[in-house]
């Protein structure tokens, strides 16, 4: 069996019996010091990624790359075939591109969500005093409501991402919960306010995560 490591690619021979059957394991890169959660659930000879936690701080990697040591590991790791591996962070014009779909859907919904509201309210009411404040309350429930469910969904991307092939998941690469997309969701109002150089981090940080990204323990990666 070959085991890739996603963080760095280097592929390591093991032998299917040295995994525990039935039980996660663990084995630590010795080229960049990632520890690689392995599932003995494909045949032999095909290669496998599991995600990667990340690399601790005080950790020093070995310049030397014999195979890894299998231990017995517990806990929530999904772990992946090749088909569905890491595909790289998603760029900065690919993310602005994805935003620029989602905000002419949000609009679009907004319009129509935010007509017929506005409809109801001036019809029970028989005022439009008012409907300033009630509109943008619907403009922000809608744009929560929007990324937090469709970026913790089993898509685990909004129109837009999912359009131009990125997902939001956590540091290990997991899906999000929608606690997290909604942090994630309300951090963008500090990436926005410093002159929107929240987004622009995006460009320059190693993963390409922008403040709110780093506010909420998120990635955006390639899904295909």
């Amino acid at each position: 069996m070959q085991i890739l490591c996603p963080t760095c690619n280097t592929k390591y021979k093991i032998s299917s019996d040295k995994i525990p059957q039935g039980k996660k394991a663990a084995a630590t890169c010795k080229k960049c010091g990632s520890r690689i959660i392995i599932e003995p659930s494909v045949g032999q000879d095909q290669i496998c990624i599991s995600h990667a936690e990340p690399v601790s701080i005080s950790k020093t990697p070995s310049s030397v790359s014999p195979t890894p040591s299998i231990n017995d590991e517990s806990g929530e790791f999904t772990f992946i075939t090749e088909d569905n591996a890491f595909q790289g962070y998603a760029g900065f014009w690919k993310r602005f591109a994805a935003a620029m779909i989602d905000g002419f859907s949000l609009m679009i919904g907004g319009f129509i969500i935010g007509g017929f509201i506005g409809l109801v309210y001036g019809l029970t009411t028989g005022t439009s005093q008012g409907s300033d404040i009630l509109g943008n309350v619907v403009g922000i429930a809608l744009g929560w409501l929007y990324f937090a469910i469709m970026e913790s969904s089993s898509k685990q991307g909004t129109l837009g991402k999912m359009a131009l092939g990125i997902k939001v998941t956590d540091l290990c690469g997991n899906a999000i919960s929608f606690g997290k997309a909604t942090g994630r969701h309300f951090s963008k109002i500090i990436s926005m306010i410093i002159l929107s150089i929240g987004y622009l981090l995006a460009a320059f940080t190693p993963k390409k995560q922008g403040l709110h990204d780093m506010m909420a323990g998120c990635l955006v990666v390639n899904s295909r």
